[in-house]
């Protein structure tokens, strides 16, 4: 091996080390950005609370199996009540919120509401945490709206659109907002992110799975049907493995980066949504589309000029 290929190796190590945080996220972002087209996909045969049964319940058993490999202390007094508090908001309210939302939208806007989340971040944090709203702000979230209004009348007016899904999906966002607004703190002490990850899908699972069988019973889950590996099934299996590997990128990067600065990676969502929406549904991408996610990328960028790191 020469000197160079050594010397290269090296730097390339420091590189990943130095910026694991930002890579942990990037990684996480491209999992947002490709489930809802899976989501959507997946419910062409799964029912809402089919698909989320399915989808936690396999994530829960994959982040169990790992967390007991790591030699994880799963125990509630060592971990604490928060992560069933950020369970039941995020991925359980927020996962619910999507998979309604896709039953009436387009996929390429819910990623696009993914999207805007850095914006809206600062009036929860208002509200929760009383901090003020700086002016950038609100010119940012001015034009994020603007961005995201160009990008759902688009969507409306090719067939893809519908205003009432694209809300249910807003709501959802307000959910993640809220979930880490409260949670980023929490994730930054000595607490296990693999206990913290496991409790979430724990508290996601069984959730689910009570609302299934005891207050809608009535399911579209057959083994027979499900057994043939379906385009939706196989989609509803991708989608475990997405959750399960977004949130641990996700979790890992909120103990070792800025949240202001990884909050800037969100924006990466629509473009990546929008390609896999293309390349899984066969949806159409247009010029105007593209535009709107430009406009939205500067609206989020505006609050973060000038912005010092925070721990």
């Amino acid at each position: 091996m020469s000197i160079k290929v050594i010397t290269v190796a090296y730097y390339f190590m420091i590189f990943i080390k130095s910026n694991i945080g930002y890579i942990s996220m990037f990684i996480a972002v491209i999992g947002f950005g490709s489930g809802p087209p899976f989501v959507k996909l997946a419910l062409q045969e799964f029912y809402v609370m089919d698909l989320m049964a399915v989808r936690f319940s396999l994530a829960f058993v994959l982040m169990l199996i790992f967390a007991l490999l790591m030699r994880v202390d799963l125990s509630i007094k060592k971990i604490g009540l928060t992560p069933f508090l950020m369970g039941l908001l995020n991925p359980f309210l927020v996962t619910l919120s999507f998979h309604i939302g896709l039953l009436l939208t387009s996929p390429v806007s819910g990623v696009a509401l993914i999207s805007t989340l850095p914006i809206w971040q600062p009036f929860v944090a208002r509200v929760f945490l009383k901090e003020k709203i700086e002016i950038k702000v609100i010119i940012g979230a001015f034009i994020t709206i603007i961005g995201t209004l160009i990008l759902l009348s688009t969507q409306r007016k090719i067939g893809g659109g519908n205003y009432l899904g694209d809300f249910i999906i807003f709501l959802g966002m307000m959910c993640v907002s809220i979930n880490e607004v409260l949670g980023r703190r929490f994730m930054q002490t000595k607490v296990n992110q693999l206990g913290v990850n496991t409790f979430q899908y724990m508290i996601g699972a069984i959730l689910s799975i009570l609302i299934l069988f005891i207050v809608w019973p009535d399911s579209s889950f057959t083994y027979n049907n499900y057994l043939n590996f379906s385009p939706p099934v196989l989609a509803a299996i991708t989608l475990s493995f997405i959750t399960f590997g977004a949130y641990l990128f996700y979790n890992f990067a909120l103990r070792r980066a800025p949240i202001g600065r990884i909050s800037l990676m969100y924006p990466l969502t629509g473009p990546i949504g929008a390609t896999m929406s293309w390349i899984v549904l066969g949806s159409t991408i247009s010029i105007n589309i593209f535009i709107s996610l430009i406009i939205i990328l500067v609206g989020t960028i505006i609050p973060q000029i000038n912005k010092k790191a925070k721990d």
